[in-house]
């Protein structure tokens, strides 16, 4: 059975699976909770670890082993800094604390420590804070009840304490149940412009950020026409190849896990012809998302839990795929202003609506 617990300790102390590092973008080691763990964990060995990684977005997490701690992992989550809650400080926050618990979940974890992220330097006002943090987790849990997953909370305050617990005491029904796709209320949405009225939305972009299950990189097992696939990716590449006639390249494809290099060896496939691939393309990707939302159930739960929201892919150089657009872009939020197709945004409310 899962829980959420606040007490009154270092979080260098914690004897849990991952506990949570309240990171700066460019991962290097800082003052208060960043600098403890960072002497507790071993500085030039975690730093060298971060380094490799090299950065992460704000409202996103990445993980590094825990070395000298007690922890298993350090999962390095970058809150945002408080301006006056109009620039996205809220779904940034909430961003940061749910990717640190999809990670410790892919990695098997069945505890995590975290600190107040953002509530010290980068001065986010405490009971906003903390509203947030417990929404973040509860909202995990019960999205996630098939799940045990302990959460510790590590706070060094009396004031942070007391302020903390009020907020879980206000918010301490757990839902043992998954949120139906109507049962929507604990997501978080931007709005998006499109023909005059503004509807709510989902930006989505890299596996590894906010809603990047949504993404075709996203690793997601499935079998379709007796083949085992890695992810949406490879299945796209491995049709490509296969409907051009270049079987090795499809056979390539198969050999590897990574979807950067499948996308690549798909761009170079032989026999190519643009008009082909553009009338086929929606088809395909169509099969390779049922096939991945229907035999990934917790993946499928997400995507239903989405409502009726627009969901929108941003990358700023796939004007077929995704919108055209950067996530970090305020042009995203008006489809007027748009220069891609939104080709995987859409056909995921295809599919959404196909499961539903």
């Amino acid at each position: 059975m899962s829980a959420i617990e606040i007490r009154k300790i270092s979080i260098t102390d914690l004897d849990t699976d991952a506990v949570v590092n309240a990171a700066n973008d460019g991962l290097w080691a800082g003052t208060g909770v960043c600098g403890a763990i960072f002497a507790a964990a071993g500085h030039d060995k975690l730093q060298a670890a971060c380094n490799k990684i090299g950065h992460c977005d704000t409202g996103s997490a990445v993980i590094t082993p825990g070395f000298n701690l007690k922890a298993k992992y350090i999962i390095h989550a970058v809150g945002p800094i408080w301006n006056d809650g109009k620039h996205n400080e809220p779904k940034l926050l909430y961003g940061a604390y749910y990717r640190s618990l999809e990670l410790a979940v892919e990695n098997k974890c069945r505890s995590i420590g975290f600190p107040l992220i953002s509530a010290g330097v980068f001065g986010y006002p405490l009971r906003d804070a903390w509203n947030e943090a417990i929404k973040a987790c509860r909202s995990f849990l019960d999205e996630h009840a098939g799940y045990s997953l302990d959460i510790i909370f590590a706070v060094l305050s009396d004031e942070i304490l007391k302020v903390g617990n009020e907020v879980l005491l206000e918010n301490s029904t757990l839902n043992s149940i998954k949120a139906s796709p109507s049962q929507s209320s604990e997501m978080i949405y931007d709005k998006l412009k499109i023909s005059g009225r503004e509807v709510d939305a989902v930006f989505f972009h890299l596996p590894d950020e906010p809603y990047g299950y949504l993404s075709n990189w996203y690793l997601s097992p499935f079998d379709l026409d007796g083949i085992h696939f890695s992810s949406v990716e490879q299945y796209i590449m491995y049709r490509k190849c296969m409907i051009f006639g270049d079987e090795e390249s499809a056979k390539e494809i198969l050999s590897t896990d990574d979807t950067a290099t499948q996308q690549a060896i798909g761009r170079k496939s032989t026999g190519y012809i643009d008009s082909v691939w553009a009338g086929m393309r929606q088809m395909i990707v169509l099969r390779g998302l049922i096939a991945k939302f229907n035999q990934n159930e917790d993946l499928k739960q997400k995507l239903l839990n989405t409502g009726d929201a627009y969901l929108v892919e941003c990358a700023g150089s796939d004007k077929v795929w995704a919108c055209g657009i950067r996530l970090n872009d305020e042009q995203r939020f008006d489809t007027a202003s748009w220069h891609g197709s939104n080709i995987l945004g859409f056909a995921l409310m295809e599919v959404r609506e196909m499961l539903k």
